[in-house]
């Protein structure tokens, strides 16, 4: 039993400070109000509910879970707080560098604990903050890919990061991806947050199962892999390297890469020159920067000659269910689908995908007029230029072409409806075209 000396304790003196500093938050608050209002303190230790799972959690290391802890006590209940920087991370955390914690945040937002929700830039474009999202158990891939709108290129580039563990842990995230769309099924949402956590406690069991982003195929590897190389578990083509179709405010880091071929070289420069050559795919225009590059990996293992159907068709079906407004919830799902049919060869493009098909070559075609056009008039200024006062190529060749009845036509029965030859007497429409 504590003696009684008749002092006052330091504590009471500190408690006494902050009754009394509660005292003048109070009157300030009532003059401001004219309703009376009452205090209350709290005399004990502050406790904060942290998820069992996140402690159970056989991919993070107790570094990433401590940090996740800190960076829970710092949010304040539902409103927004301004996220603590990485050194009052390290401070509260007990870790040694800033570096640690980033390396651990890296493996939060992979394992989708956290998400980085947007990036924040002013009028002039200059760089305000991020708006993170902590969660109390890892988010399903379909509301990551909402919120977190660059998730899949962090992961890609992930892959290069100075940390093995950073990098392990991103190609087995990206290797389960990869493996349910190579099953026709993107969207492991569908499962109820009963059944995801019912497999979660199967894995922690010791059973083979899914531990949310992580099939067991994968985590085993996760676990097997050695700590100086990242998991050699993705096809040859490397996913930082894919490159999105699709226009947008964001920017993408293209690295170059080399390729060892074997075998015949004589064929293998064939195929290389013969995959330059080949025109870019067109990706339907309402996918998102995420589902452009899952779109990339669904496409990976689907047969070459079909890939470009496999897209119209998706275009086609899209397209359709906006105008139901009905619109396509997981579109990296239906694709998932459409390739796994052309995989086994029963893929069949509908009236919907044709369509698709017949306006993109028209565009292609109008596209290919408008060059010609274009550098039609740029040759006839050089022309000018070089010689003031002769006549112009044009004029002489269409002289000589209303002499001979010989003239230039464009047809549209090519693969890509831009094929150009010379026709004799031409008729009344191919004139108007000029």
């Amino acid at each position: 039993m504590e003696r009684d000396t008749g002092k006052i304790r330091p504590e009471t003196h500190a408690l006494d400070a902050f009754i009394q500093a509660t005292v003048e938050r109070l009157l300030t608050t009532e003059t401001r109000s004219a309703a009376p209002a009452d205090g209350l303190l709290f005399l004990g230790n502050w406790h904060d509910a942290m998820p069992r799972l996140i402690f159970q959690d056989p991919v993070l290391q107790p570094v990433d879970t401590r940090i996740w802890g800190v960076i829970k006590i710092a949010a304040a209940g539902t409103h927004p707080t301004a996220f603590p920087t990485y050194k009052q991370i390290a401070r509260t955390a007990n870790v040694g560098s800033e570096a640690t914690v980033a390396r651990s945040m890296a493996i939060l937002r992979a394992t989708r604990w956290l998400s980085l929700c947007r990036r924040v830039r002013d009028a002039q474009g200059r760089f305000r903050g991020n708006i993170y999202a902590l969660h109390d158990e890892p988010l399903p891939l379909a509301d990551t890919l909402y919120l977190d709108q660059d998730y899949i290129q962090f992961l890609e580039q992930a892959q290069n990061h100075a940390h093995p563990q950073v990098r392990k842990v991103a190609a087995a995230v990206l290797g389960t991806i990869e493996e349910d769309l190579q099953e026709g099924d993107s969207d492991t949402a569908r499962l109820s947050p009963m059944q995801r956590r019912l497999e979660a406690i199967r894995t922690l069991q010791g059973e083979a199962s899914r531990f949310f982003g992580f099939s067991s195929r994968q985590l085993q590897n996760l676990k097997s892999a050695p700590d100086a190389t990242p998991l050699q578990n993705l096809k040859s083509q490397p996913l930082q390297n894919l490159k999105s179709e699709r226009s947008s405010s964001c920017s993408y880091i293209n690295k170059k890469t080399t390729t060892t071929t074997t075998g015949n070289p004589e064929k293998s420069d064939a195929r290389v020159r013969e995959e330059h050559t080949q025109p870019p795919l067109a990706f339907p225009s309402s996918l998102t920067s995420n589902e452009l590059r899952l779109a990339r990996i669904c496409l990976r293992d689907a047969p070459e000659t079909v890939q470009q159907d496999i897209l119209d068709e998706l275009a086609g079906r899209l397209l359709a269910a906006k105008r139901k407004s009905e619109p396509i919830d997981n579109p990296i799902g239906y694709l998932a689908q459409l390739c796994k049919a052309a995989r086994k060869g029963s893929f069949t493009l509908t009236s919907l995908g044709l369509k698709v098909r017949e306006q993109r070559r028209q565009e292609v075609h109008l596209k290919r007029l408008e060059e010609i056009s274009r550098e039609r008039a740029l040759a006839h200024m050089q022309t000018l230029l070089e010689n003031p006062g002769q006549p112009s190529p044009d004029r002489e060749a269409r002289t000589q072409g209303e002499s001979d009845g010989s003239a230039i036509t464009l047809h549209n029965d090519s693969t890509d409806g831009s094929a150009i030859s010379p026709a004799t007497g031409p008729p009344e429409h191919a004139r108007k075209r000029f």
